[in-house]
Parts: structure tokens; sequence; C-alpha cells
């Protein structure tokens, strides 16, 4: 039993309803959930139910990242989830999930920074592009979707690498493409795109990844995949990056011109 005559303690029921959401690979409403304050609120009390609300209210930019449908989607599919766990309680039931900004306490100096924005300083398209799997972690400055991502770049820059983590890349033609790989190594010359598979971020199939990055491999860019299990320590991550670099080496001989020598 929670407080406050709550069916439940929040801190279990959401830590229930991501488990749950794991199952379904929903990277978004996961992000929304471990990002958010939360509270649980009556709504209403007829016949002897009552009948809750549960408010998450979760960072600016990453509602901002959403649209408007993409937020009613994410809280139906979290409301779908949680509406099993009250079966077990009948003298209450869950109405809805509202979603809504986060209001955080105004930091010193954020006049100026706005004011640095305006005048496009420090502007970034990065981890803004797959709202289905929002990028809601940072490091150095930058966005991430999971720890594995963070100790990939981590490994990458220990390794000296120029790399860069959710670029946006824009293509027009017969169709509109924008897309975001996990990271794009550039090697000797040569450009590399790695992707991070199999965490509960990283749910795409490599069949849906390798088509979504189409517009960049028929530039003759190449895609290594990496098994997130292979990125749970430092030194796992280390041992990763030499065999990339063994790859991109391989690669790079391999596209070498060739010396023909003409005899007479």
């Amino acid at each position: 039993m929670g407080i406050n005559g709550m069916p439940f303690k929040e801190e279990d029921l959401i830590a229930s309803a991501v488990e749950a959401l794991k199952t379904r690979g929903d990277a978004r409403a996961i992000a929304v959930l471990v990002t958010g304050k939360y509270h649980m609120q009556i709504w209403d009390s007829d016949f002897g139910i009552d009948v809750w609300r549960l408010f998450i209210s979760f960072p600016v930019n990453l509602f901002y990242a959403m649209s408007e449908d993409d937020r009613k989607v994410t809280e139906s599919n979290i409301a779908e989830v949680l509406h099993p766990f009250f079966a077990s309680t009948p003298h209450d039931s869950l109405e809805s999930v509202i979603l809504s900004p986060l209001i955080v306490e105004a930091q010193e100096g954020w006049r100026e920074e706005a004011l640095r924005f305006v005048k496009g300083e420090g502007v970034t398209n990065q981890g803004r592009v797959r709202s289905d799997n929002i990028a809601s972690k940072q490091h150095q400055g930058l966005l991430f979707r999971s720890k594995a991502e963070i100790t990939l770049f981590t490994a990458l820059t220990r390794a000296k690498l120029a790399v860069a983590p959710l670029p946006v890349f824009v293509r027009i033609g017969k169709a509109y493409n924008r897309l975001e790989p996990d990271f794009v190594v550039v090697y000797k010359g040569l450009t590399f795109v790695v992707e991070v598979d199999g965490d509960t971020y990283h749910r795409e199939l490599p069949a849906e990844a390798d088509k979504r990055l189409v517009p960049l491999t028929y530039e003759g860019v190449e895609v290594r995949r990496i098994r997130a299990a292979d990125l749970e320590t430092d030194a796992a991550a280390d041992q990763v990056v030499r065999e990339l670099i063994e790859f991109m080496s391989r690669r790079k001989e391999s596209r070498r011109p060739q010396t023909v020598k003409i005899t007479y």
C-alpha cells in the first residue's frame, strides 16, 4: 500500500511499468518514465472506487522533441501497461496518464544563455531526429540514448578517433531523408557508421537499421554493428574499439590504389 490512500508505492509502480515496457521495446516511454517526475492523484470517486490519474513531468527538451501525436501515443502506451496492475485493487482504477513539460528552478545566467542561443551559439541538431527513441542521457555536453553508447564514446575518444555521436544527416531527392546514426567515425579518409544493437534502448532490428541508413550506405559509407552486451565495462569497450580499428585499417588497405608494374 502506498501513501495517501494510494494502492501502490509510486516508485514501485513506475519501476514495474518500465519492466513491462522493456518487453515491448518502447524506448521512448521508458525515457519519459526514468527522466520524469511523477505523482498519482485521485481524479474521481464513484461507487466506492477511487479513480486515479498519473501525472508525469519530464525535461522540456525531451517534451518538445516529441510531436503532440507522439506524446498521445506515449501516454496511451504507459497507461496500457499500467492498467493490469490495478486488477489486484478492485477499489482503485487508473483513468489516464498525463504528460507535461517539467518546470525547473531558473539557473543563474539563464537570460545570457538564451541570448547566446538567439545568436546561434551552441545550437545543435544532435540527438533530436528520432522521437521514437529519445536521446535522454547527457555526457560531456552531448546527448546519448544509453549507457552503452556513452561507454563506447569514451573508448573511441580514448583511442583518439574522430567521432560524431548522433549526428543529423539530411538528403533531399525523390524522398526527404533525415537520419541519425549512433556514431560516425572518420578514419584515415574513410567514413564508417557504428551502430549499437541489443539493449533496452536499441530494440531496432538490424534489417530496420540498415534500411534507415540506406542514404549513407549508397554513398559508400560502411556500417559496423556492435552489441551493447560487449560494452558493459571500459575494458570491454576498449577491446571493441581495437577490433574496430583493425577492421577500418583492413578496409583502408583494400581501397588503396594498386601499383601495376609494366614490363617491356
